[in-house]
């Protein structure tokens, strides 16, 4: 994803492989009719919202530091009070996942390998994400493609966040702020970072890639074109 984002907003693009290089050009060209843009944007800036909070939390429970290297601050205030708040954050989020799939997943044909949970967090979360999605859709170009890769880049640089606590959590020797979170609720929030890594493995990067390997496409032939003339 922050490949993918690098290639977004770098002038000269990024590769997303070792043989792969994307142009900028390819995410702000014309005439790209990807389908179910509506809803992608939709989900997109959901994710965002609910990552921003996410950010706040972490700041809140841990500092405003690094995670993965143990400068954030109150790493002594770390006891279980927090640690199982942050646990619960991550349940909330891992909802908000759960209930993008229920939504979403059909239509845009993803999801298949995420298995959902029955728990009441995904109906909870179902009323709050659909007041989110009206929310966002009052007033807003969400059809346009520019709002789609303007959305991916935000999201996938907000992701950052998840991706650090990852690391953090998974890192040997283990960062001193989850060294200090008690053993049970240590594995509990690593199963919960690992599911929501799912979501954006099986989820989201299915559309998007699948959405870049049209723009590539078209933008080979827009080349083959120039060449000719």
């Amino acid at each position: 994803m922050n490949l993918l984002a690098h290639s977004m907003t770098s002038r000269t693009g990024g590769y997303i492989t070792r043989r792969l290089h994307v142009p900028q050009e390819v995410w702000s060209q014309g005439g790209a009719k990807l389908s179910n843009i509506l809803e992608k944007v939709r989900v997109v800036e959901v994710l965002c919202s609910a990552l921003e909070e996410m950010q706040q939390y972490s700041a809140e429970y841990f500092g405003a530091g690094s995670v993965c290297s143990g400068f954030a601050l109150g790493i002594g205030s770390v006891g279980r009070k927090e640690a199982e708040a942050w646990m619960s954050k991550l349940e909330e989020f891992s909802a908000v996942c759960d209930s993008v799939v229920a939504n979403f997943g059909k239509k845009l044909g993803v999801g298949e390998g995420f298995v959902l949970k029955k728990s009441s967090g995904v109906t909870s979360w179902g009323g709050k994400l659909t007041r989110q999605f009206d929310k966002f859709t009052n007033g807003k170009n969400l059809d346009s493609p520019a709002a789609y890769v303007n959305g991916l880049s935000k999201l996938f640089s907000q992701t950052q966040l998840l991706d650090e606590h990852t690391k953090a959590l998974t890192s040997q020797p283990i960062a001193p702020i989850y060294a200090a979170f008690p053993t049970d609720v240590r594995s509990t929030v690593e199963v919960r970072l690992r599911r929501v890594s799912e979501f954006f493995a099986t989820v989201v990067l299915t559309f998007v890639v699948r959405d870049l390997a049209q723009l590539l496409e078209k933008y080979a032939k827009k080349c083959e074109k120039w060449l000719a003339e």
